[in-house]
């Protein structure tokens, strides 16, 4: 009888412990799920802030190059010394090739997802921003002032 009742014991004993093996396993999966979630968002989020950064980089460089060589040499030679709309448009051209054949592969593949495709659209909008932030800049440190701002060229 005795032997009977610590062999049930057992049993139910067992039968208990792996439950609660089965509940810590549920539990230790759903958290490395969790973990590995963190993880590939954390690498996603570094990938999209490096191809911005190096999108910001390469878009002031297209702007500023295209203005060195295209628009300066437009502007000199026109008669009020301003753009045409038609020598605005090849300008923006010039930059978005520039944009697109200095931009690496990888930061270009992490811009144009989920499609695969960057349009020439968001690039031009993008080339846009920068070279308003940077003729506000210019605009900024143009200004006489007692002292230089500290991010102004002297």
């Amino acid at each position: 009888m005795w032997n009977e009742l610590a062999v049930e014991a057992i049993a139910i004993l067992l039968w208990a412990a792996t439950a609660l093996v089965v509940l810590f396993l549920s539990g230790l999966s759903k958290y490395l799920q969790e973990q590995a979630r963190r993880v590939e968002n954390d690498a996603a989020r570094g990938l999209i802030q490096s191809a911005l950064s190096e999108a910001e980089k390469v878009g002031i460089d297209a702007v500023q190059a295209t203005n060195q060589v295209f628009v300066d040499a437009i502007k000199a030679s026109s008669a009020d010394g301003k753009l045409s709309k038609e020598d605005a448009a090849t300008a923006m051209k010039i930059a978005v090739e520039y944009f697109k054949t200095h931009l690496s592969s990888r930061s270009y593949q992490v811009l144009s997802e989920p499609d695969g495709k960057l349009d020439d659209k968001w690039i031009s909008d993008f080339l846009e921003a920068r070279l308003a932030q940077t003729k506000a800049e210019s605009s900024r440190c143009a200004y006489p002032l007692p002292a230089p701002l500290p991010d102004c060229p002297e």
